[in-house]
């Protein structure tokens, strides 16, 4: 039977090499010519034995999402895997060890708990791997070599991945890992003549792999990042570790510090002096940077922070994902303070958004907040990303030279813009606060100058509006049921539209990587051509449904989704269903 797409599920304890074996046939899968995402699972300790999973979902066209359910279940650690059976399709594929039939309680046996719609192919991982290696190292590769064979996927590319991945450990260490890749290969095919065959693209051509996190850091740098201070957090972290190994190759900096207050602090202080800067962190270090951001909008200094959302509140699920710091990246300051915020929904979109945070932050220097998650952060999916470099990129806003001598930080323009110099500049002398402040800079607390100054403050985000990116709406342009949501549950909504509309229910999305400030316009229009608008987003209290409310008057229906796993197709469009019979539209 051919197969076009399929889901493929690792699920072991920590050394398995469950995200190992995600990686190198999500790398493949590239290099097949196939599109491919992959999202990693595991537990919050570090370096503890709790259970991990990597789901990689690949098919011949664009992949979206992760989708609903998995075609093949690896299960590399039998008590751990029992809970998966309950995602693998009927009639689909379960992996599991027969190395020691009879040495595991049937309570805990992977084996014990198959029902019988599902197909089980016992393969003996441990045993394999011993005769590759001497040890039970390397049965993640027996049981790649075994999907390798069940599916009929190309085996010549898992053992270039596989050479490339291990080449550095040395020639020994590159023999037993192809050697067991390979006596699982040969194992299936001897014990099970009857394989699924995967659909192969007409012409394959490789596809690039990145995930979000990768790509904020890449399109920063790219686009004249010189500075970036941060403190690890999950699931955050790598951006500044992409950032230490690669800024200082471009004339940059980065700098691992204390605490997340002193990372937003280093930041507007780089800003300040006249750097491109910008820190990383989750829904915990946002909540403590949230005095500092303030800082940024009142002395009107640039600043770009990453927020990659796990699940909270407090340190809440570190490795779990959720929707729900969009509030605070709104509202989190005190008094007026007004701040921009973007969210992606890809890694296509992470690239180019960051990008645009940086151009935004320093032209109109003010905080900008981009909104990326755990799941988009980490995930890693095919994608067509066209790179765009200025490496010495400025849009601050200069004065002329013979304005330097009265020169006025914050004077009153019709856009808001006050020309900004760096500090030292000879002859130009201002104050910065973070009381409010006359046009010079220097503290002042009558209401007249507070109400000019907030006036201008606000005055920046109407001017900005020519330059932010359209919304976009996609789908069935005479659909009745709109969608709107943001982030990375936009490519989800896509699918489960599709489903719909499969289903007989046609639907249409607004989406835009802008939530404040808006295009205001695009999305009155489009709420006025809908009867029901549905708000489906990862965090309890329907956060951006509620923005919606106050900011154009509608009535969305909420669609809280469940946050931990990453949302499901098949649940959004039972939900364009059910809206479908109640509006009989």
């Amino acid at each position: 039977m051919k197969v076009a797409e399929l889901t493929i599920r690792f699920c072991g304890i920590a050394g398995d090499g469950v995200v190992t074996s995600g990686r190198i046939l999500a790398n493949v899968c590239s290099d097949f010519g196939l599109n491919a995402m992959v999202n990693d699972i595991y537990s919050a300790e570090i370096r503890g034995l709790g259970k991990s999973t990597t789901s990689v979902r690949f098919s011949t066209r664009k992949v979206l999402s992760m989708g609903d359910g998995i075609d093949m279940l690896v299960g590399m650690a039998d008590r751990e895997s029992i809970s998966e059976l309950n995602d693998v399709k009927p009639e689909c594929c379960v992996i599991y060890d027969n190395s020691t039939p009879g040495d595991i309680k049937t309570e805990d046996s992977l084996a014990a708990h198959i029902p019988p719609e599902l197909h089980g192919y016992g393969v003996p991982l441990k045993w394999l791997a011993n005769q590759a290696s001497g040890s039970n190292t390397g049965r993640n590769l027996v049981a790649m070599g075994a999907l390798c064979y069940l599916y009929s996927l190309p085996e010549t590319y898992f053992i270039n991945h596989i050479k490339k991945l291990f080449g550095r450990k040395g020639e020994r260490i590159v023999e037993v890992n192809v050697k067991a890749f390979q006596l699982g290969f040969v194992y299936c095919e001897e014990n099970y003549p009857l394989r699924h065959e995967f659909e192969a693209p007409p012409k394959p051509v490789k596809q690039n792999l990145i995930g979000g996190n990768e790509a904020v850091c890449k399109g920063a740098i790219d686009w004249g990042l010189k500075f970036f201070a941060g403190y690890p957090i999950t699931p955050a972290t790598k951006i500044m570790e992409i950032a230490a190994k690669e800024l200082p190759k471009r004339n940059g900096w980065t700098i691992q510090v204390e605490d997340e207050i002193a990372a937003i602090s280093a930041v507007v202080g780089a800003g300040f002096a006249g750097k491109r800067a910008m820190t990383a962190t989750a829904g915990p270090g946002l909540s403590l940077m949230s005095e500092m951001i303030n800082l940024a909008v009142m002395a009107e200094i640039p600043a770009v922070i990453v927020n990659v959302q796990r699940g909270g509140p407090s340190t809440g699920l570190p490795t779990k994902v959720e929707q729900s710091d969009l509030n605070i990246a709104l509202y989190g300051g005190a008094g007026d303070s007004p701040r921009v915020v973007i969210a992606p929904s890809d890694s296509e979109e992470c690239y180019r958004s960051i990008q645009l945070a940086l151009d935004l932050a320093e032209k109109y220097q003010t905080p900008v907040i981009l909104l990326s998650d755990l799941f988009l952060g980490q995930r890693i999916e095919t994608v067509a990303l066209e790179e765009n470099i200025d490496t010495e990129r400025c849009t601050r806003k200069k004065p002329f030279a013979d304005h330097l001598k009265d020169y006025v930080r914050y004077q009153l323009t019709d856009d808001g813009i006050s020309p900004l110099i760096v500090p030292g500049e000879p002859g130009a002398f201002y104050t910065v606060t973070g009381l409010e402040h006359t046009t010079k800079g220097t503290p002042n607390y009558e209401s007249e100058v507070h109400q000019r100054m907030t006036e201008k403050r606000f005055r920046k985000f109407e001017a900005m509006q020519k330059e932010l990116p359209p919304a976009e709406v996609l789908g069935d342009a005479e659909a009745k049921i709109g969608l709107v949501s943001w982030g990375s549950t936009v490519g989800a909504i896509l699918e489960g539209m599709e489903i719909a509309r499969k289903q007989g229910v046609k639907s249409r999305l607004i989406k835009s990587m802008m939530i404040n400030p808006q295009h205001e316009a695009s999305f009155r229009e489009f709420f006025n051509t809908c009867e029901a608008i549905i708000v489906p987003e990862m965090n309890f209290q329907g956060q951006y449904a509620a923005l919606l409310k106050s900011r154009y008057g509608i009535q969305p229906i909420e669609m809280q989704v469940p946050a931990v796993n990453p949302v499901s197709p098949g649940k959004i469009a039972n939900k364009i269903a059910e809206v479908a019979h109640a509006k009989r539209l």
